[in-house]
């Protein structure tokens, strides 16, 4: 168990094109589903804070079924297609090893709504 929680969110810079509300993580193995709105043509990349442990990879686990998603570096991201507006959803993962050396997996679920 983590003494406290893990914060998940979006790149601050990204904030008129994407809005992720900040999802709380409660451990180590975590699996979490959270909405998020982005405007059709503009993404959004991903990251934690608040960890106490080392991410060694993140991964796409779902990919979108109309929008893109990638890792660049250990960084998540979503890009929604142009010109479209309406659902989406896809699901990343961190994984590593958490603060005391055991595993760490947490996933994360995304509804996407996209916005002209």
């Amino acid at each position: 168990m983590i003494a406290g929680t893990l914060l998940a969110m979006s790149t601050q810079a990204q904030a008129q094109d994407c809005i992720v509300p900040p999802t709380y993580i409660n451990g180590y193995l975590s699996e979490v589903e959270s909405e998020m709105t982005v405007k059709a043509g503009k993404g959004c990349r991903f990251g934690l804070n608040g960890i106490e442990g080392a991410i060694t990879e993140a991964v796409i686990i779902q990919k979108p079924k109309v929008g893109m998603a990638g890792v660049q570096g250990l960084r998540p991201y979503y890009i929604a297609k142009p010109g479209y507006h309406g659902p989406d959803e896809f699901s990343y993962g961190f994984i590593g090893t958490g603060r005391h050396g055991g595993p760490m997996r947490v996933v994360f679920k995304r509804k996407v709504t996209v916005v002209p």
